[in-house]
């Protein structure tokens, strides 16, 4: 299903860049993750079924020519609240709820439309299941598809389930699965651990489409259902007819990113949507009286566009003395030899002056980056990234490590 909805966005993408030569990159990639969430929304009982694809095919015509009229409608009336509509609202727009989380926010720029770009819209809403996404996989292959250089490497831009579990199980997960075994059959201490992961915050100074951020906010959320579950059990055991009242936990505006490509940014905003959602749904199905409705969206932490080497990452992800914070992620190596002026420039923002990091692979700035961040966050404030070895071998060793370590 990533597969298809990749392919399929690619050949709508490559269609409206054609047809809009003039645009802004910002707002054709705006509109394409806009329609994306209409599709999945759809499918996924955020909307009523099919209600984006049934309207744009009854109200725009064959040739495209007031699709643009159509579009500029929705996306305007997606951001407002239902009571705060005006009154000439068209009837037509009625059944479409309030969104929010930003994703409407802005103004819809005009595009141009035709036959075929209209035609790979509405193929898109009934060939393909947009309820069997996968928001790790899908996010990167957006990036890809949208990045002409990166076309041919649809992985590029992705790490797997896998490795990103190599990372983040030795650096929180582990222990927070191990407490939640010792806390089985203890509902105070459940209620602590409850009350702990809803507390800890998380960024991926280099996060591409999210992958990082989207598979630890699931865990989470899963982490989150296991102990509702155990809650339960115990209350049950008990006998005493307590309900348990839901009340959430895990929340987006935990997650933080940092991310140089604007695509990137939105795909990561879209993906940790669809993956609320799934995760909402996952709750609903397994624990009894527990919604957590997916409308209106829900706001990341932050989740930013910019330079990680030249942005202040205390600004972005703010916190306090005893905040739990966990940094991760795979951030961008390139050997010295293969850097360019911007990048060498780059890595003499980040160390002190009387630093020569002439020597230096690209990705020994987020280490001294984030070594420097969890210094001056808490104790238990940690910090793992996925890396080349040329970090661990030769003369870089003696050159880096003590600026680290000390």
């Amino acid at each position: 299903a990533d597969i298809r909805a990749a392919e399929r966005f690619a050949k709508l993408y490559d269609v409206i860049v054609k047809d809009n030569p003039n645009a802004t990159r910002k707002g054709l990639n705006l509109f394409l993750i806009r329609v994306l969430f209409c599709l999945f929304a759809e499918d996924t009982d955020i909307f009523e079924k099919n209600l984006f694809t049934t309207r744009l095919k009854e109200l725009t015509k064959l040739d495209g020519s007031n699709l643009d009229d159509f579009i500029g409608q929705l996306f305007g009336v997606l951001d407002v609240k239902k009571e705060d509509r005006p009154e000439d609202t068209p009837s037509w727009l009625v059944d479409f709820p309030y969104v929010d989380g930003d994703l409407f926010k802005d103004q819809h720029e005009s595009l141009k439309f035709t036959a075929k770009s209209r035609k790979l819209i509405i193929d898109a809403g009934e060939k393909l299941e947009w309820d069997q996404i996968n928001p790790d996989i899908l996010g990167s292959m957006l990036q890809a598809v949208a990045s002409e250089d990166s076309r041919s490497h649809l992985g590029m831009h992705y790490t797997s389930v896998t490795n990103i579990m190599k990372v983040i199980k030795p650096l929180f997960l582990d222990d927070l699965r191990n407490e939640f075994e010792k806390s089985k059959g203890n509902y105070k201490k459940l209620q602590h651990l409850y009350d702990r992961i809803g507390k800890i915050k998380f960024m991926d100074p280099a996060c591409g489409s999210g992958n990082f951020l989207i598979v630890t906010y699931k865990q989470l959320r899963q982490l989150e259902i296991d102990i509702l579950k155990e809650q339960n059990r115990i209350l049950a055991e008990e006998g005493s007819g307590k309900a348990m009242m839901y009340l959430p936990s895990v929340t987006l505006d935990q997650f933080y990113g940092i991310e140089i490509d604007d695509f990137a940014c939105d795909t990561t905003r879209l993906s940790l949507w669809i993956a609320e959602h799934q995760m909402n749904i996952k709750l609903r199905d397994e624990i009894n009286n527990a919604v957590r409705p997916t409308l209106p969206l829900q706001h990341a932490g932050a989740i930013v566009c910019g330079n990680a080497l030249r942005l202040d990452w205390e600004k972005i992800l703010p916190h306090k003395k005893d905040d739990e914070v966990y940094l991760f992620g795979n951030p961008p190596y390139l050997g010295a030899n293969n850097q360019s002026k911007s990048h060498k420039e780059d890595l003499k923002n980040v160390f002190p002056t009387e630093i020569k990091t002439g020597e230096f692979d690209y990705i020994c700035g987020w280490f001294y980056k984030a070594a420097c961040f969890i210094e001056k966050a808490s104790k238990i404030s940690q910090f793992s990234f996925v890396t080349t070895n040329s970090i661990t071998e030769g003369k870089l060793v003696g050159l880096f490590w003590p600026l680290l370590l000390d």
